[in-house]
């Protein structure tokens, strides 16, 4: 809207001159308001053209470069300690570096989380310089341990992706220890089977396991079986071994208390098998580099 303002005075001149003036202030407001509408409305179109989320992102570029480790390690009276690293390219992105260690087959962890550190703390954690880009760290290996293969595993955190994105499995290394004792072969005793069994129906034995190293020095315990006319039963996998269980699986194998050295197999002898005497030989093999083998048990089972 335009107002007008009139003042009185006896010279018209002068009241034209004053009324022209407010007029053209008045346009001149107007002018400046429809100046800042279309500057409002062209910042807002170009920032409608924005795309949603990052506009700018870090990307993760680490790289493994190395990975440092024993192939063999063997505890004494004066080393026990292992030193273990991983060299990283980039380690601007990287947040935490770190390893676990455990037996091969992953019945047992030794260290669920060893951290590797690029610190240059060669006492506390092996690391030769700080801020090289190799990270580094030491765990014990007893002599209480298993002598066996052990595997470490490597994990790198980066500082860019969120929680669990940011962390990955870099790498695996194996290593053979030996704890530096003298090494005993398991016994076997106390068999439970029973003498006879009807084809079909489903029995459960079990066999007593021992070793001077150690429950955890004992690698497996197992039975060959031999068919009534002396053939060695072979399975579809070529497996002529056949391993019992320690583990607590009721259900499965029969087994009652996990760790306690008791070994169980649940068996049946389909109908389809000869009826007769079949043989079985139970043995037990330890941990050791090179392993030994426990006493052999050998009983005939009547099949009906």
């Amino acid at each position: 809207m335009m107002f007008s303002f009139f003042i009185h005075t006896d010279d018209k001149s002068n009241y034209s001159k004053i009324h022209i003036s407010l007029i053209l202030l008045h346009m001149k407001k107007i002018a400046i308001n429809i100046i800042s509408l279309l500057l409002f409305i062209s910042a807002f179109i170009s920032c409608d053209k924005i795309p949603d989320g990052i506009v700018e992102t870090k990307l993760v570029e680490y790289k493994v470069v190395a990975i440092s480790a024993p192939t063999t390690f063997s505890t004494n009276s004066s080393d026990s300690v292992i030193t273990t690293s991983v060299e990283l390219q980039k380690a601007t992105t990287i947040n935490a570096v770190w390893c676990s260690v455990k037996l091969n087959n992953g019945s047992e962890t030794k260290y669920s989380r060893v951290n590797l550190l690029d610190s240059g703390d060669l006492q506390n954690n092996g690391d030769q310089r700080k801020d090289d880009g190799i990270f580094s760290g030491k765990f014990v290996m007893s002599k209480k341990y298993s002598n066996g293969n052990y595997q470490i595993e490597y994990f790198v955190e980066d500082n860019i992706r969120t929680s669990p994105n940011n962390l990955q499995k870099v790498g695996t290394c194996t290593f053979i220890f030996d704890n530096g004792q003298i090494n005993f072969a398991p016994v076997l005793s106390d068999l439970v089977i029973p003498t006879s069994v009807n084809r079909g129906t489903i029995f459960t034995f079990t066999i007593k396991a021992v070793d001077p190293n150690g429950l955890t020095d004992i690698a497996s315990v197992f039975y060959r079986l031999y068919k009534p006319d002396g053939t060695l039963v072979v399975n579809s996998q070529g497996i002529s071994e056949f391993p019992m269980f320690d583990d607590g699986n009721t259900a499965n194998d029969g087994d009652q208390t996990a760790g306690d050295g008791i070994y169980s197999v649940v068996l049946n002898f389909p109908a389809s098998q000869p009826t007769g005497s079949w043989k079985f030989e139970f043995q037990a093999k330890d941990k050791g580099t090179p392993f030994k083998l426990s006493n052999t048990i050998t009983f005939t089972l009547v099949v009906n």
